[in-house]
């Protein structure tokens, strides 16, 4: 079993423990999910790793529109756009392929993957049912203000934006 079939195992027990029905792209060998793990891991590779391997020219351009659509489909304050765009900056350029093998130490299933850096294990645990391609942005934005309202009430609350404000380098939430 490779890497990237260890993590599309791991997300499907995931999804079967937690999630009240399998997404309807619940990972499986060989399926959609492998294949776009596997592009944003090559994509990462080639662009010399790192947390923002290069998705092509727009792609910031639209952030303001994933965060504003995943804010719509969470029901999170609008207030919260800026504060979300500031953690996508940071973690991934604004890049919804980003994949920090960096951060992951060669293991797959602990690549941060998209806009928002996710673990695929953090992703498939906060993504929203029928929602679960880590690498849509919306989908990705969506489980992100999941994950930071269940753990931390709100985005200022972040390891990162609270170091910001007290004039620190930004850390991973």
């Amino acid at each position: 079993m490779d890497g990237i079939a260890a993590i599309e195992a791991r997300v499907a027990e995931i999804c079967r423990r937690f999630a009240p029905s399998p997404p309807p792209v619940a990972p499986a060998a060989g399926d959609a999910f492998g294949a776009q793990l596997r592009t944003a891991m090559a994509a990462g590779a080639s662009a010399g790793a790192g947390p923002a391997a290069a998705s092509g020219p727009g792609a910031p351009a639209n952030a303001d529109a994933w965060i504003a659509e995943a804010i719509a489909r969470t029901g999170a304050p609008t207030a919260w756009a800026p504060a979300l765009r500031t953690i996508a900056e940071h973690e991934s350029s604004l890049d919804p392929g980003a994949a920090n093998l960096a951060a992951s130490g060669g293991a797959a299933a602990a690549t941060p993957l998209g806009l928002m850096q996710m673990l695929p294990s953090t992703f498939a645990a906060h993504a929203q049912p029928g929602h679960g391609n880590i690498l849509d942005p919306v989908d990705n934005l969506s489980a992100a203000i999941g994950y930071i309202r269940d753990r931390y009430g709100d985005p200022a609350s972040t390891p990162g934006l609270r170091a910001l404000a007290r004039g620190d380098h930004y850390r991973g939430y």
